[in-house]
Order: structure tokens, then C-alpha cells, then sequence
């Protein structure tokens, strides 16, 4: 997840203008970008303030009994081809939802951009490949993206997309 400000004013103290998280996943740095490591376990009801700027709550049981806190996080199976693999190795699990909160983002406008690749459900014909994940995407409570399913827009598993939403007034 990425959100950066259109118009930077780097140097202000006590406000960020970008947040970059790799859900799920380590610390990377892609280029000049620095993502946010996020492998904090998950939980049926939790909120973790990560560092000072940014945090996530989850919400949800899992049914299985067999869980354990650590099965909030998925690792992919396969290796995947492609740039930056890191990104998109491990993904935040939650049965009903998640929320990342970013604070002391200054005031302006923002590009928010979600990066997705299908590495939980399988194009085969096991039970892996039985069920889809949907996104509704809300940003400052406002529903920015609904349904947006990784599979059909990536046209295909471990295949990259994104959904952007541009000009959001944080």
C-alpha cells in the first residue's frame, strides 16, 4: 500500500506526506521507496498501533479451530517471477476485515495506491483454488473501490495489479 502526497513539502516537521506498508510482509526498499515491514500477529479482535504514524486493526474469527494468532499472515507457496517479488510474498489474513490508519499525514491531496497479487487462492484444481478474495476499499470512510477482485483484474493468480485512487483529500 502506498500513499504519497501529489504536491511533496518534504522538511516540515511532525508531518509525513508518504506512508508505504508491505501488508503482511518485511521491510523492503524498492528504489528510493521504504515499505513498512507489517508482521505483527493477527487476532479475532485487535488494533496495533504500530510505530507512531501508522497502525491496523483487524476484526474476525476464523472458524477453523486449529488457528493459532500467527495464521493471520499467509505465505505464498510458489515463487513468484516478477520484480519486487518481496511485496507480494506474504499477505494480512482477516475473516471479516482490516484497516490500516496512517497518522500525522499533513493536509492535501493524495495518490492512494493498493498493490495485489493472488498468491492465497490457486489456479488449480485443488481445494486452494476454491473460493475469491473482494475488496471494498475505503479511504476517509468513503467507499473508493467495491468489489474489486485481485484475480479477475490481475487476470490471474500471481499475476500484479493495483487500484489507485488519485486526488484524495486527507
Amino acid at each position: 500500500m502506498e500513499i504519497f502526497q501529489m504536491e511533496s513539502r518534504e522538511g516540515r516537521a511532525a508531518h509525513r506526506y508518504s506512508l508505504h506498508i508491505n501488508c503482511g510482509g518485511e521491510k523492503s526498499t524498492v528504489g528510493n521507496v521504504v515499505y513498512e515491514g507489517d508482521q505483527y500477529e493477527g487476532g479475532a479482535a485487535k488494533f496495533h498501533p504500530m510505530i507512531d504514524y501508522w497502525g491496523f486493526s483487524s476484526t474476525g474469527h476464523f472458524w477453523d479451530h486449529n488457528r493459532t494468532i500467527n495464521d493471520y499472515i499467509a505465505q505464498n507457496v510458489s515463487v513468484l517471477g516478477m520484480n519486487h517479488s518481496g511485496l507480494y510474498t506474504r499477505a494480512r489474513l482477516s475473516p471479516l476485515s482490516f484497516t490500516y490508519y496512517g497518522r500525522c499525514l499533513a493536509d492535501g491531496n493524495y495518490t492512494v495506491k493498493i498493490h495485489f497479487v493472488e498468491i492465497i487462492i490457486r489456479g488449480n484444481k485443488s481445494f486452494h483454488s476454491l473460493g475469491r478474495q473482494i475488496f471494498n476499499v475505503y479511504i476517509q470512510g468513503k467507499l473508493e473501490s467495491e468489489d474489486f477482485d485481485i484475480v479477475q483484474a490481475a487476470q490471474g493468480v500471481e499475476k500484479r495489479t493495483s487500484s489507485e485512487q488519485g486526488n484524495v483529500n486527507l
